[in-house]
């Protein structure tokens, strides 16, 4: 690795530098915060935070419900701060939410110090600027979502990744291993993303093949060995002292998170026990066949329509992270053109320095791109995980645009101005591809202009005011950069275009709004917000504690659909069991599980949805000796919305227990 070298730190920049700073992390604080009490929108990851918040039983396991009787369908990790903030504040929406905006000022501040100690203050603060206008992250970090601890976990990983590397000191890896942990808590094999980019990165810093081999192993083996901890320790429980695992059939946590979650997404069926998972595929012909048609076959479009290997470049996803791609890809080239080890060449250490973050932002940029374009991405916020390596090569391609600038060659100096205009094109197809606002033209017009006298201005022989022109360069170019990212953030300021925490995205046009409706600046609504049942479901807890339901400590009902159950959950808090699990294919009860908690008294009343299957344990239990109607609800005559949409009714039944 390189030589020891004093870090970089913002408290010992010039008072200007930390007020940017300062004022670049107010201004994300103000976008996400905006609507941060209308900030909840999915209810089955509410409830488990406010289920988590009320039992440390619960918090440990991340349980859905509050008797901890079933897990989510992924890690819990995301939820943990959300669950600790309603247990300081109260139930709410902005409870639930605040977490995620920390995450972000966090993530924003990350790429601030990356970029500080690779390129000096000025790269620092377009690197925070760019963060903090990065369209989903300003939606995704004002929202519940798993995506923004996964995001702040990475991006500090590799702020001690990098000091390891800047100092030679060891003890930084293990808690850059650690926080990869973390992420891996929040989103499991998501977080691994930036494996591949660290292990190309410490190779690039370490002098010899034999001893960077080494150093990468072990950066990836305790990563590896953070990620799995938890979950190793749960599969150690005993399975009647701890929640039933959702997402797999046969209560495996290593089902659920590799299987499920994990190569399911790509391989159907290849880890078995994982939902989904035919009992019937097995073998290594099979893995094999699966794999090579994973690989020879698109993913399905984000948007739904035909597969394609461009999502990426195309509506929902471009316009959330895609508006600084030229920049990124010309940090790419600059990168590695410039610092690139040569044969025979030699490199002051502030150069070589240099190298292995410009090889992890590439490599990690790459990574997070394939696997995207491979797999189907359901959500907008998916695309979150291109965010910070983009941010890091649009840095490179600044910094090394403006020495570029300063050089005697003619056609050096006409790099930067020519990214510049590259984003103004880029910018003024994305406008008229998404059918966003004609006004947004008018600054894709002006930096176009901008960076077309000044491609005129340095390709001249130098003038008298080349040197004047040089001054102002940086700050000029960095806000042009930043301009068309800025104003398409700040449509967050109006409650229709700030995305949801089913669904983050920034502006109308992401999943088919309509793009002629006014932008408006919607009030504050900073804190409060108080999660609903819709009035079907109402009135269906009404009747259920009308005959006895959450009496003497037992659950409220049984149900066997969570869309059902995560509203009165999130609600009020109260005792509901649900079998099925998210998928519905759950075996959380048996059938003599629930006539157990019948004879007992421990359960009596029962919700089955519409449409359950007769062989549903909740439904032949409800339906049998012992048991009656109480009453009948109708969703799709009561028009209703939400989660309860996917289910189109549901019947409250009494059992005796006789």
């Amino acid at each position: 690795m390189t030589s020891p070298a004093p870090l970089a730190r913002w408290w010992r920049e010039p008072w200007w530098a930390r007020i940017s700073l300062t004022i670049i992390v107010a201004g994300f604080v103000v976008l996400t915060c905006w609507n941060l009490a209308r900030g909840g929108d999915f209810s089955f990851y509410e409830a488990s935070a406010r289920s988590m918040s009320q039992s440390w039983h619960a918090l440990f396991f991340g349980a859905f419900d509050p008797d901890a009787t079933v897990t989510l369908d992924k890690l819990s990790g995301f939820a943990v701060p959300q669950a600790l903030s309603i247990r300081l504040f109260g139930m709410s929406i902005s409870a639930i939410a605040l977490p995620q905006v920390i995450e972000g000022v966090v993530a924003v501040v990350a790429c601030a110090v990356l970029a500080l100690r690779w390129g000096g203050r000025g790269a620092g603060l377009l690197a925070a600027g760019a963060a903090a206008s990065t369209p989903i992250f300003v939606s995704m970090f004002a929202h519940p979502m798993e995506d923004g601890l996964l995001t702040m976990a990475l991006a500090v990983a590799l702020v001690w990744w990098q000091r390891a590397i800047l100092t030679s000191a060891r003890w930084p890896l293990v808690l850059c291993a650690v926080f990869i942990g973390v992420g891996f808590q929040a989103k499991m094999m998501a977080a691994w993303f930036l494996l591949p980019a660290l292990i190309a990165g410490t190779l690039a810093a370490t002098r010899g093949w034999r001893r960077g081999l080494v150093r990468a192993g072990a950066v990836t083996a305790a990563a590896v060995a953070a990620s799995v901890a938890w979950i190793t320790v749960v599969a150690l429980v005993p399975a009647d002292a701890r929640p039933y695992v959702d997402g797999s059939t046969n209560d495996s946590i290593f089902a659920m998170v590799f299987g499920y979650n994990g190569l399911d997404r790509f391989v159907p069926g290849a880890v078995p026990g994982s939902v989904g998972a035919s009992s019937s595929t097995g073998g290594l012909g099979a893995t094999l066949a699966a794999v090579s048609h994973a690989l020879l076959t698109p993913a399905p479009s984000s948007s739904g329509g035909s597969p394609t290997l461009t999502k990426l470049l195309e509506l929902p996803l471009v316009t959330q992270i895609g508006w600084l791609y030229p920049a990124a890809l010309a940090g790419i080239v600059l990168g590695l053109w410039r610092y690139f080890p040569r044969r025979g060449s030699e490199r002051a250490p502030s150069t070589s320095a240099r190298f292995p973050l410009v090889v992890v932002a590439a490599v990690w940029f790459a990574t997070a791109a394939t696997v995207l374009t491979f797999t189907h991405v359901p959500h907008t916020a998916y695309v979150a995980a291109l965010g910070v390596p983009m941010v890091l090569l649009v840095v490179v391609a600044w910094v090394e645009g403006m020495r570029l600038l300063r050089s005697r060659r003619r056609r050096d100096r006409l790099v930067l101005p020519a990214v510049v205009g590259v984003q103004a094109v880029w910018w003024g197809v994305l406008i008229g591809e998404a059918r966003l606002p004609a006004v947004l033209l008018v600054p894709a017009i002006v930096v176009g202009a901008i960076s077309l006298a000044l491609g005129i201005a340095v390709a001249l022989p130098e003038p008298g005011s080349l040197p004047r022109l040089r001054r102002v360069a940086p700050a000029a170019l960095a806000v042009a950069l930043l301009c068309l990212p800025v104003a398409t953030s700040l449509q967050v300021l109006d409650d229709a275009r700030d995305g949801s925490g089913g669904d983050a995205y920034v502006g109308v046009t992401a999943r088919g709004g309509h793009p002629d409706e006014t932008f408006t600046v919607s009030t504050p609504s900073v804190w409060g917000g108080i999660p609903q049942m819709s009035p079907a479901v109402t009135q269906i807890v009404d009747a259920a504690r009308q005959h006895g339901g959450g009496a003497d400590g037992s659950p409220l009902f049984v149900t066997d659909s969570w869309a059902l159950s995560s509203q009165v959950i999130d609600a009020t808090g109260a005792s509901v069991l649900t079998d099925g699990g998210y998928s519905g294919h759950v075996p959380v009860f048996t059938t003599d599980d629930l006539e157990q908690m019948v004879r007992s008294g421990h359960a009596r009343l029962f919700v089955v949805a519409s449409g359950a299957p007769e062989g549903d344990p909740v439904r032949r239990v409800a339906t049998g000796p012992g048991c009656h109607e109480v009453g009948e609800w109708d969703f799709s005559q009561a028009k209703e919305g939400g989660d309860v949409s996917k289910v189109s009714g549901a019947t409250l039944y009494q059992c005796t227990g006789a």
